[in-house]
């Protein structure tokens, strides 16, 4: 599908095939330009016939103007609505459109496109809640900077610049929010391999995490423009690169790692060992006569024997076990004067656990640039046959590994780290996949 004297850019997967943006040109003997001399950009969808092959190019819409250069662009989860880039003597500004079928309806302005200033590069939530795009507007770090609208009842809401871990003095560009709230974009700053690079960060508690460049081959030496997925997960997508020449080419991809998305992931929980113990069984201590009566203001107490070596007085007691394991209780009447017993009030065992759920040992802080150690041995899963690890850091890596991992990050933040296991069922033999996360600080 890729041609070498055309560039391809960006490109969005649909069921029936592709929607992307390039300079094309579907009549040789005719070339519209710009005033630049550069061929014009516009949208086309390309029909899929099978796992390899593609069908012919064909203008996504014949009803829009064909003297403007066109995307990128972001289609809304149902299909129906899209935005996109227009860049003519005017500038570059968005539009939003209905979508049906080959033509676009009830095309207009975004609300918030400047006069004097580039507004570009959409990218909007799978809820349809937040429009993601880059602009170099006055207000910013320098460059273009990423910013989002978000949806209210009365349409979208002001501009808000994504702040300084996102944007640099440099550019910031091609943005695509994940439907797992990924937010990937390319840049010439942070640590770029060279030139335009794919970066990926993370919102956690409405801020967002340090940029972590995507490793090779997502990345290369070249420009590296934008990164769409084409499922839930980011297990597959496209990425538009030079890196074949001075064109840009759509390049597919996809992940060998399974996925275990952050919306599926449950946040780890601590361990509790602490138990209270309340007496249900009225325990009365047993006079000379053998009659029981009430314990009241007398040298009799309730004495609880936990089980791990502690004693302890009351009718209510709390206690903190020292690791999981079966205890077993004693309560008793017993004469604190003279220590002898007076009634065996009951007896049980308890079975102390842990919570079942992958667990993920290290520290809540940690620096950066040293190798920190990731420990899976405390995961507690009774059930379940553990045959595969694998951990995500929160910085774009993503291994598979064993229990015990070594891992380094490269700049300070806020990380969400996820442990995800494969495994079976001890009893049925069927499949299994669970995960867990908990959120670090890298100082």
């Amino acid at each position: 599908m890729n041609r070498t004297y055309t560039n391809d850019i960006f490109a969005i997967s649909t069921e029936e095939g592709m929607i992307l943006c390039s300079d094309f040109r579907p009549n040789l003997l005719i070339n519209r330009v710009d005033a630049d001399n550069r061929s014009l950009y516009h949208l086309y969808f390309v029909p899929k016939k099978d796992s390899v092959q593609w069908g012919i190019l064909q203008l996504l819409s014949k009803n829009l103007p064909i003297n403007a250069h066109k995307g990128p662009f972001t289609i809304s989860a149902n299909g129906r609505e899209i935005y996109f880039t227009v860049n003519d003597e005017a500038g570059q500004r968005i539009y939003q459109a209905s979508k049906s079928g080959d033509r676009l309806t009830n095309i207009r302005p975004f609300t918030f496109n400047a006069p004097r200033y580039t507004t570009t590069h959409p990218s909007l939530s799978h809820d349809g809640q937040r429009l993601f795009f880059a602009s170099d507007r006055p207000g910013g770090f320098g460059g273009f900077d990423l910013y989002v609208c978000e949806w209210t009842q009365r349409g979208w809401g002001q501009p808000k610049n994504l702040g300084p871990k996102i944007n640099t003095p440099e550019n910031e560009l091609y943005p695509f929010i994940q439907k797992n709230g990924e937010l990937y974009f390319s840049s010439t700053a942070h640590d770029s391999m060279g030139g335009m690079d794919i970066f990926r960060a993370i919102e956690i508690n409405g801020e967002w995490s340090a940029p972590q460049r995507l490793d090779e081959p997502i990345n290369s030496t070249a420009d590296d423009i934008s990164y769409t997925a084409s499922d839930d997960e980011g297990r597959y997508g496209y990425v538009a690169s030079n890196r074949n020449g001075k064109n840009f080419n759509i390049f597919s991809f996809q992940s060998l790692l399974p996925p275990f998305p952050i919306f599926d992931c449950q946040e780890q929980e601590e361990n509790d060992y602490t138990y209270i113990f309340q007496d249900t069984t009225n325990a009365m201590m047993v006079m000379e006569d053998g009659t029981e009566e009430e314990i009241v203001n007398t040298s009799l107490k309730l004495m609880w024997e936990l089980g791990d070596g502690t004693v302890k007085y009351g009718e209510e007691i709390e206690h903190t076990y020292p690791s999981i394991g079966q205890y077993e209780i004693f309560l008793t009447v017993v004469d604190t004067l003279t220590n002898e017993i007076n009634k065996q009030a009951a007896n049980y065992i308890i079975e102390v656990e842990d919570i079942e759920q992958p667990y993920i040992t290290v520290a809540e802080t940690i620096l950066a640039g040293i190798f920190t150690t990731f420990d899976a041995s405390k995961t507690y899963l009774p059930d379940f046959i553990i045959e595969e690890y694998y951990w995500m850091f929160g910085d774009g890596t993503r291994i598979k590994g064993e229990q015990r991992v070594e891992h380094i990050y490269v700049k300070p933040g806020i990380y969400r780290v996820q442990l995800g296991l494969i495994g079976k069922s001890r009893y049925t033999g069927a499949e299994i996949k669970i995960c867990t996360y908990r959120d670090i600080t890298v100082k």
